[in-house]
Protein backbone atom coordinates (compact mmCIF):
# COMPACT_ATOMS: atom_id res chain seq x y z
CA UNK A 1 0.00 0.00 0.00
CA UNK A 2 2.91 2.36 0.80
CA UNK A 3 6.47 2.12 -0.60
CA UNK A 4 8.80 0.50 1.97
CA UNK A 5 11.25 3.40 1.87
CA UNK A 6 8.54 5.82 3.02
CA UNK A 7 7.51 3.44 5.79
CA UNK A 8 11.10 3.20 7.01
CA UNK A 9 11.52 6.95 6.80
CA UNK A 10 8.46 7.70 8.92
CA UNK A 11 9.07 4.97 11.49
CA UNK A 12 12.71 6.06 11.75
CA UNK A 13 11.56 9.59 12.56
CA UNK A 14 9.34 8.46 15.43
CA UNK A 15 11.05 8.78 18.81
CA UNK A 16 9.80 6.14 21.30
CA UNK A 17 11.20 8.04 24.28
CA UNK A 18 9.40 11.15 23.05
CA UNK A 19 6.06 9.32 23.15
CA UNK A 20 6.65 8.24 26.75
CA UNK A 21 7.90 11.67 27.82
CA UNK A 22 4.95 13.50 26.27
CA UNK A 23 2.47 11.08 27.83
CA UNK A 24 4.08 11.53 31.24
CA UNK A 25 4.04 15.32 30.96
CA UNK A 26 0.33 15.29 30.10
CA UNK A 27 -0.56 12.88 32.92
CA UNK A 28 1.20 15.11 35.46
CA UNK A 29 -1.28 17.89 34.64
CA UNK A 30 -4.47 17.56 36.65
CA UNK A 31 -7.13 18.19 34.00
CA UNK A 32 -10.18 16.98 35.90
CA UNK A 33 -12.98 19.47 35.27
CA UNK A 34 -13.70 20.62 38.81
CA UNK A 35 -14.67 24.30 39.12
CA UNK A 36 -14.62 24.14 42.92
CA UNK A 37 -11.04 22.85 42.93
CA UNK A 38 -10.06 25.25 40.14
CA UNK A 39 -8.95 22.54 37.69
CA UNK A 40 -9.96 22.12 34.06
CA UNK A 41 -8.46 21.23 30.67
CA UNK A 42 -6.95 24.72 30.34
CA UNK A 43 -3.40 23.87 31.48
CA UNK A 44 -3.23 20.66 29.45
CA UNK A 45 -4.49 22.44 26.34
CA UNK A 46 -1.95 25.24 26.71
CA UNK A 47 0.81 22.67 27.17
CA UNK A 48 -0.22 20.85 23.97
CA UNK A 49 -0.41 24.13 22.04
CA UNK A 50 3.13 25.11 23.10
CA UNK A 51 4.47 21.66 22.28
CA UNK A 52 2.83 21.64 18.85
CA UNK A 53 4.11 25.11 18.00
CA UNK A 54 7.67 23.99 18.84
CA UNK A 55 7.20 21.09 16.42
CA UNK A 56 6.31 23.55 13.66
CA UNK A 57 2.60 22.79 13.35
CA UNK A 58 -0.12 25.31 12.67
CA UNK A 59 -1.99 25.64 15.96
CA UNK A 60 -5.35 27.16 16.88
CA UNK A 61 -6.82 27.37 20.37
CA UNK A 62 -10.59 27.84 20.72
CA UNK A 63 -12.63 28.03 23.89
CA UNK A 64 -15.54 25.60 23.77
CA UNK A 65 -16.62 26.73 27.26
CA UNK A 66 -14.96 28.89 29.94
CA UNK A 67 -11.51 27.44 30.76
CA UNK A 68 -12.24 24.50 28.45
CA UNK A 69 -10.30 24.99 25.21
CA UNK A 70 -9.99 22.85 22.12
CA UNK A 71 -6.61 22.77 20.40
CA UNK A 72 -6.41 22.17 16.64
CA UNK A 73 -3.04 20.98 15.34
CA UNK A 74 -2.68 20.91 11.54
CA UNK A 75 -0.12 19.31 9.27
CA UNK A 76 -0.82 20.54 5.74
CA UNK A 77 -0.26 18.21 2.83
CA UNK A 78 0.56 18.91 -0.76
CA UNK A 79 -1.70 21.36 -2.60
CA UNK A 80 -4.65 19.73 -4.29
CA UNK A 81 -5.21 16.95 -1.77
CA UNK A 82 -8.88 16.19 -1.32
CA UNK A 83 -8.78 14.34 1.99
CA UNK A 84 -8.33 15.40 5.60
CA UNK A 85 -7.63 12.76 8.21
CA UNK A 86 -8.47 13.71 11.77
CA UNK A 87 -6.81 12.20 14.80
CA UNK A 88 -8.98 12.89 17.86
CA UNK A 89 -8.02 12.71 21.52
CA UNK A 90 -9.25 14.49 24.62
CA UNK A 91 -7.50 16.36 27.41
CA UNK A 92 -10.00 15.85 30.23
CA UNK A 93 -9.79 12.98 32.69
CA UNK A 94 -12.19 11.71 35.33
CA UNK A 95 -11.61 12.23 39.01
CA UNK A 96 -9.03 9.97 40.67
CA UNK A 97 -11.27 9.60 43.70
CA UNK A 98 -9.36 9.12 46.94
CA UNK A 99 -5.65 9.60 46.16
CA UNK A 100 -4.79 7.46 49.18
CA UNK A 101 -6.36 4.46 47.42
CA UNK A 102 -3.72 4.64 44.68
CA UNK A 103 -0.46 2.71 44.84
CA UNK A 104 1.24 5.66 43.13
CA UNK A 105 -0.03 9.26 43.26
CA UNK A 106 -2.65 9.63 40.51
CA UNK A 107 -0.86 12.48 38.73
CA UNK A 108 2.71 11.21 39.15
CA UNK A 109 3.01 9.25 35.87
CA UNK A 110 5.06 6.70 37.81
CA UNK A 111 6.79 4.11 35.62
CA UNK A 112 7.22 0.61 37.00
CA UNK A 113 8.74 -1.85 34.57
CA UNK A 114 7.05 -1.19 31.24
CA UNK A 115 3.88 0.31 32.71
CA UNK A 116 3.05 3.94 33.41
CA UNK A 117 0.54 4.57 36.20
CA UNK A 118 -1.69 7.60 36.64
CA UNK A 119 -5.06 9.10 35.82
CA UNK A 120 -5.25 9.48 32.05
CA UNK A 121 -2.40 7.14 31.15
CA UNK A 122 -4.93 4.82 29.55
CA UNK A 123 -7.89 7.14 28.89
CA UNK A 124 -6.59 8.85 26.95
CA UNK A 125 -3.51 11.01 27.45
CA UNK A 126 -1.23 8.16 26.45
CA UNK A 127 -2.99 7.85 23.10
CA UNK A 128 -3.14 11.64 22.78
CA UNK A 129 0.66 11.68 23.08
CA UNK A 130 0.91 8.83 20.56
CA UNK A 131 -1.16 10.66 17.93
CA UNK A 132 0.78 13.91 18.36
CA UNK A 133 4.13 12.12 18.13
CA UNK A 134 2.91 10.25 15.04
CA UNK A 135 2.10 13.58 13.39
CA UNK A 136 5.51 14.95 14.41
CA UNK A 137 7.26 11.92 12.91
CA UNK A 138 5.49 12.41 9.58
CA UNK A 139 6.45 16.06 9.57
CA UNK A 140 10.11 15.33 10.40
CA UNK A 141 10.26 12.63 7.73
CA UNK A 142 9.08 15.13 5.12
CA UNK A 143 7.04 12.55 3.20
CA UNK A 144 4.49 13.93 0.71
CA UNK A 145 0.88 13.78 1.82
CA UNK A 146 -2.01 14.17 -0.58
CA UNK A 147 -4.21 15.74 2.06
CA UNK A 148 -4.02 17.26 5.53
CA UNK A 149 -3.78 15.77 9.00
CA UNK A 150 -5.83 17.51 11.66
CA UNK A 151 -5.11 16.74 15.29
CA UNK A 152 -8.22 17.49 17.31
CA UNK A 153 -7.23 17.85 20.96
CA UNK A 154 -10.66 18.32 22.46
CA UNK A 155 -12.12 19.06 25.88
CA UNK A 156 -15.02 17.52 27.80
CA UNK A 157 -15.17 14.06 26.27
CA UNK A 158 -15.90 12.57 29.68
CA UNK A 159 -18.92 14.83 30.22
CA UNK A 160 -21.39 16.35 27.80
CA UNK A 161 -18.88 16.28 24.90
CA UNK A 162 -19.12 20.03 24.41
CA UNK A 163 -15.64 20.06 22.85
CA UNK A 164 -16.51 18.00 19.79
CA UNK A 165 -19.87 19.71 19.45
CA UNK A 166 -18.16 23.11 19.40
CA UNK A 167 -15.63 21.76 16.89
CA UNK A 168 -18.47 20.74 14.59
CA UNK A 169 -20.49 23.93 15.04
CA UNK A 170 -17.49 26.05 14.04
CA UNK A 171 -17.35 24.19 10.71
CA UNK A 172 -14.06 22.37 11.27
CA UNK A 173 -15.59 18.95 10.65
CA UNK A 174 -16.74 20.03 7.18
CA UNK A 175 -13.29 19.33 5.76
CA UNK A 176 -12.72 16.04 7.61
CA UNK A 177 -13.08 13.01 5.34
CA UNK A 178 -12.26 10.37 8.00
CA UNK A 179 -11.24 10.21 11.65
CA UNK A 180 -9.17 7.99 13.91
CA UNK A 181 -10.53 8.16 17.45
CA UNK A 182 -7.60 7.66 19.81
CA UNK A 183 -9.08 5.75 22.74
CA UNK A 184 -7.92 2.67 24.68
CA UNK A 185 -9.11 -0.39 22.74
CA UNK A 186 -6.17 -2.73 23.42
CA UNK A 187 -5.13 -2.77 19.78
CA UNK A 188 -8.56 -3.65 18.39
CA UNK A 189 -9.80 -1.88 15.28
CA UNK A 190 -13.26 -0.80 16.41
CA UNK A 191 -15.64 0.02 13.59
CA UNK A 192 -18.81 0.39 15.66
CA UNK A 193 -19.88 2.08 18.88
CA UNK A 194 -22.89 1.62 21.08
CA UNK A 195 -25.47 4.35 21.06
CA UNK A 196 -26.75 5.97 24.24
CA UNK A 197 -30.08 7.35 25.41
CA UNK A 198 -29.91 8.98 28.84
CA UNK A 199 -33.15 9.72 30.67
CA UNK A 200 -34.42 11.07 33.99
CA UNK A 201 -37.65 9.79 35.52
CA UNK A 202 -39.14 12.10 38.16
CA UNK A 203 -41.81 10.74 40.48
CA UNK A 204 -43.87 13.22 42.49
CA UNK A 205 -45.76 12.06 45.56
CA UNK A 206 -46.58 13.89 48.81
CA UNK A 207 -44.19 14.19 51.72
CA UNK A 208 -45.42 12.96 55.11
CA UNK A 209 -44.45 11.36 58.42
CA UNK A 210 -43.16 7.81 58.18
CA UNK A 211 -45.56 6.76 60.96
CA UNK A 212 -48.55 8.07 58.96
CA UNK A 213 -47.80 7.08 55.34
CA UNK A 214 -51.45 7.23 54.29
CA UNK A 215 -51.48 10.98 54.90
CA UNK A 216 -49.06 11.46 51.99
CA UNK A 217 -48.11 9.52 48.87
CA UNK A 218 -44.90 7.51 48.77
CA UNK A 219 -43.04 7.67 45.43
CA UNK A 220 -41.30 4.34 46.14
CA UNK A 221 -43.92 2.07 44.48
CA UNK A 222 -43.61 4.08 41.26
CA UNK A 223 -39.82 3.80 41.43
CA UNK A 224 -40.17 0.02 41.79
CA UNK A 225 -42.53 -0.06 38.79
CA UNK A 226 -40.03 1.93 36.69
CA UNK A 227 -37.21 -0.45 37.62
CA UNK A 228 -39.36 -3.46 36.74
CA UNK A 229 -40.33 -1.86 33.43
CA UNK A 230 -36.71 -1.15 32.53
CA UNK A 231 -35.81 -4.76 33.19
CA UNK A 232 -38.62 -5.88 30.89
CA UNK A 233 -37.46 -3.49 28.14
CA UNK A 234 -33.94 -4.87 28.38
CA UNK A 235 -35.11 -8.47 28.28
CA UNK A 236 -37.31 -7.73 25.26
CA UNK A 237 -34.41 -6.06 23.41
CA UNK A 238 -32.04 -8.94 24.16
CA UNK A 239 -34.62 -11.53 23.17
CA UNK A 240 -35.60 -9.90 19.87
CA UNK A 241 -32.22 -8.51 18.75
CA UNK A 242 -29.73 -10.92 20.27
CA UNK A 243 -26.08 -10.24 21.02
CA UNK A 244 -24.15 -7.99 18.66
CA UNK A 245 -20.84 -9.72 17.78
CA UNK A 246 -18.82 -6.55 18.43
CA UNK A 247 -20.92 -4.61 20.92
CA UNK A 248 -22.44 -7.35 23.07
CA UNK A 249 -25.97 -6.94 24.52
CA UNK A 250 -28.22 -3.87 24.55
CA UNK A 251 -28.97 -2.57 28.05
CA UNK A 252 -31.45 -0.41 30.00
CA UNK A 253 -29.61 0.40 33.21
CA UNK A 254 -30.92 2.45 36.14
CA UNK A 255 -27.77 4.07 37.52
CA UNK A 256 -28.94 6.64 40.08
CA UNK A 257 -31.95 6.44 42.42
CA UNK A 258 -32.54 9.39 44.74
CA UNK A 259 -35.40 9.92 47.17
CA UNK A 260 -35.48 12.74 48.00
CA UNK A 261 -33.47 14.13 45.05
CA UNK A 262 -32.15 16.97 47.19
CA UNK A 263 -31.53 17.52 50.87
CA UNK A 264 -30.88 14.85 53.51
CA UNK A 265 -32.90 11.65 53.57
CA UNK A 266 -34.51 10.80 56.90
CA UNK A 267 -35.73 7.42 58.09
CA UNK A 268 -39.00 8.75 59.52
CA UNK A 269 -39.93 10.92 56.53
CA UNK A 270 -41.69 9.73 53.37
CA UNK A 271 -40.05 11.78 50.58
CA UNK A 272 -42.20 13.87 48.32
CA UNK A 273 -40.15 13.17 45.18
CA UNK A 274 -37.83 10.58 43.70
CA UNK A 275 -35.56 10.56 40.67
CA UNK A 276 -34.30 7.62 38.62
CA UNK A 277 -31.50 8.18 36.10
CA UNK A 278 -31.30 5.66 33.28
CA UNK A 279 -28.44 4.86 30.92
CA UNK A 280 -29.68 3.00 27.83
CA UNK A 281 -26.96 1.56 25.59
CA UNK A 282 -27.99 0.45 22.12
CA UNK A 283 -26.76 -1.66 19.26
CA UNK A 284 -27.15 -0.71 15.58
CA UNK A 285 -30.48 -2.45 14.90
CA UNK A 286 -32.32 -0.54 17.65
CA UNK A 287 -34.46 2.50 16.89
CA UNK A 288 -33.76 5.42 19.20
CA UNK A 289 -37.13 7.13 18.50
CA UNK A 290 -38.85 3.87 19.41
CA UNK A 291 -36.85 3.65 22.65
CA UNK A 292 -37.77 7.21 23.58
CA UNK A 293 -41.42 6.40 22.94
CA UNK A 294 -41.19 3.26 25.12
CA UNK A 295 -39.67 5.26 27.98
CA UNK A 296 -42.49 7.79 27.74
CA UNK A 297 -45.02 4.99 27.66
CA UNK A 298 -43.37 3.46 30.75
CA UNK A 299 -43.85 6.74 32.61
CA UNK A 300 -47.53 6.87 31.72
CA UNK A 301 -48.12 3.17 32.49
CA UNK A 302 -46.34 3.59 35.83
CA UNK A 303 -48.60 6.49 36.79
CA UNK A 304 -51.71 4.52 35.82
CA UNK A 305 -50.73 1.17 37.39
CA UNK A 306 -49.49 2.61 40.67
CA UNK A 307 -52.53 4.88 40.87
CA UNK A 308 -54.90 1.97 40.28
CA UNK A 309 -53.17 -0.28 42.83
CA UNK A 310 -53.13 2.51 45.44
CA UNK A 311 -56.78 3.33 44.78
CA UNK A 312 -57.80 -0.29 45.39
CA UNK A 313 -55.81 -0.49 48.65
CA UNK A 314 -57.23 2.83 49.81
CA UNK A 315 -60.78 1.63 49.10
CA UNK A 316 -60.24 -1.46 51.28
CA UNK A 317 -58.88 0.71 54.09
CA UNK A 318 -61.39 3.51 53.80
CA UNK A 319 -58.74 6.10 52.85
CA UNK A 320 -59.56 9.12 50.72
CA UNK A 321 -56.69 10.80 48.85
CA UNK A 322 -55.40 11.38 45.32
CA UNK A 323 -53.73 8.01 44.65
CA UNK A 324 -51.87 8.82 41.44
CA UNK A 325 -48.23 9.94 41.56
CA UNK A 326 -46.85 12.33 39.01
CA UNK A 327 -44.47 10.47 36.71
CA UNK A 328 -42.49 12.37 34.08
CA UNK A 329 -39.54 11.39 31.91
CA UNK A 330 -36.99 13.76 30.40
CA UNK A 331 -34.52 12.70 27.68
CA UNK A 332 -31.14 14.09 28.70
CA UNK A 333 -29.13 13.01 25.66
CA UNK A 334 -29.55 10.88 22.57
CA UNK A 335 -26.46 9.60 20.75
CA UNK A 336 -26.97 7.09 17.95
CA UNK A 337 -24.83 4.05 17.28
CA UNK A 338 -22.02 4.38 14.77
CA UNK A 339 -20.92 1.78 12.26
CA UNK A 340 -18.20 2.08 9.63
CA UNK A 341 -17.83 -0.48 6.88
CA UNK A 342 -14.60 -2.47 7.15
CA UNK A 343 -14.00 -1.71 3.50
CA UNK A 344 -13.92 2.04 4.12
CA UNK A 345 -10.55 3.60 3.19
CA UNK A 346 -9.76 4.69 6.75
CA UNK A 347 -10.42 1.21 8.12
CA UNK A 348 -8.34 -0.39 5.38
CA UNK A 349 -5.52 2.08 6.11
CA UNK A 350 -5.59 1.25 9.82
CA UNK A 351 -5.69 -2.48 9.08
CA UNK A 352 -2.70 -2.23 6.76
CA UNK A 353 -0.80 -0.14 9.32
CA UNK A 354 -1.53 -2.72 12.02
CA UNK A 355 -0.15 -5.51 9.85
CA UNK A 356 2.91 -3.47 8.91
CA UNK A 357 3.77 -2.61 12.52
CA UNK A 358 2.81 -5.80 14.37
CA UNK A 359 3.12 -8.48 11.71
CA UNK A 360 -0.32 -9.72 12.73
CA UNK A 361 -3.75 -9.61 11.17
CA UNK A 362 -5.88 -6.94 12.85
CA UNK A 363 -8.59 -7.96 15.28
CA UNK A 364 -11.85 -6.06 14.92
CA UNK A 365 -14.30 -5.04 17.60
CA UNK A 366 -16.73 -2.41 18.82
CA UNK A 367 -16.56 0.32 21.44
CA UNK A 368 -18.82 -0.54 24.40
CA UNK A 369 -19.26 3.15 25.28
CA UNK A 370 -19.53 6.41 23.40
CA UNK A 371 -16.69 8.66 22.23
CA UNK A 372 -16.35 12.03 20.54
CA UNK A 373 -16.51 10.03 17.33
CA UNK A 374 -20.20 9.47 17.98
CA UNK A 375 -20.91 13.10 17.10
CA UNK A 376 -18.52 13.16 14.14
CA UNK A 377 -20.33 10.18 12.64
CA UNK A 378 -23.90 11.11 13.63
CA UNK A 379 -23.83 14.83 12.87
CA UNK A 380 -21.47 14.90 9.89
CA UNK A 381 -21.44 11.36 8.47
CA UNK A 382 -17.67 11.06 8.94
CA UNK A 383 -16.36 7.46 8.81
CA UNK A 384 -14.50 6.69 12.02
CA UNK A 385 -12.28 3.92 13.36
CA UNK A 386 -11.42 3.78 17.05
CA UNK A 387 -8.10 2.31 18.14
CA UNK A 388 -5.47 2.86 20.75
CA UNK A 389 -3.28 1.44 23.48
CA UNK A 390 -4.64 0.34 26.83
CA UNK A 391 -6.69 -2.41 28.40
CA UNK A 392 -10.36 -1.57 27.80
CA UNK A 393 -11.31 -2.50 31.38
CA UNK A 394 -8.85 -0.05 33.00
CA UNK A 395 -10.34 3.41 32.27
CA UNK A 396 -11.71 5.25 35.34
CA UNK A 397 -10.22 2.70 37.76
CA UNK A 398 -7.83 3.27 40.63
CA UNK A 399 -4.20 2.59 39.58
CA UNK A 400 -5.02 3.25 35.92
CA UNK A 401 -2.09 2.22 33.73
CA UNK A 402 -0.88 1.79 30.16
CA UNK A 403 1.70 -0.55 28.68
CA UNK A 404 4.50 1.59 27.26
CA UNK A 405 5.50 -0.86 24.53
CA UNK A 406 1.92 -0.97 23.29
CA UNK A 407 1.77 2.82 23.45
CA UNK A 408 4.83 3.21 21.21
CA UNK A 409 3.44 0.54 18.89
CA UNK A 410 0.20 2.53 18.70
CA UNK A 411 2.08 5.71 17.73
CA UNK A 412 3.65 3.76 14.86
CA UNK A 413 0.25 2.45 13.78
CA UNK A 414 -1.19 5.96 13.83
CA UNK A 415 1.69 7.27 11.70
CA UNK A 416 1.36 4.53 9.09
CA UNK A 417 -2.44 4.86 9.05
CA UNK A 418 -2.03 8.49 8.02
CA UNK A 419 0.62 7.55 5.48
CA UNK A 420 -1.63 4.90 3.93
CA UNK A 421 -4.73 7.11 3.91
CA UNK A 422 -2.99 10.21 2.53
CA UNK A 423 0.12 8.80 0.91
CA UNK A 424 -0.97 8.75 -2.72
CA UNK A 425 -3.32 10.78 -4.89
CA UNK A 426 -6.89 9.56 -4.75
CA UNK A 427 -8.58 8.55 -8.00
Amino acid sequence: MVPPDLVDKVLGALDPAGVVDLAAALVRINSVFDPEAGTSEQEAAEFVARWAERQGFAVAVEEAAPRRPNVLVTLAGSPGGDRTLMFEGHTDVVTPGDPAAWTHPPFSAAIVGRRMFGRGTNDTKGNLAAMLCAMAAIRRAGVPLHGDILGGVLCDEEGAMTGVQDFIRRGHADRVSAAVICEPQDGLLCTSQKGAVRARFTVTGRMCHGAMPLSGLNPAPAVAEILRGLEELEEEACRTLGRDPDLNWPSFTPTVIQAPPEGPAQLNVVPGRAVVLVDVRTIPRQSHPAIVERLRRLAEETRRRVGQATRERDRRRGVTRDPEPGVAVEILSDRPCTQTDRGDPVVRAAAWATRAVTGREPAYGGVPGATDGTFLAAWKGIPIVTLGAGDREVPHQVDEWVDLDQLVETARIYALTALAYLGSPQP
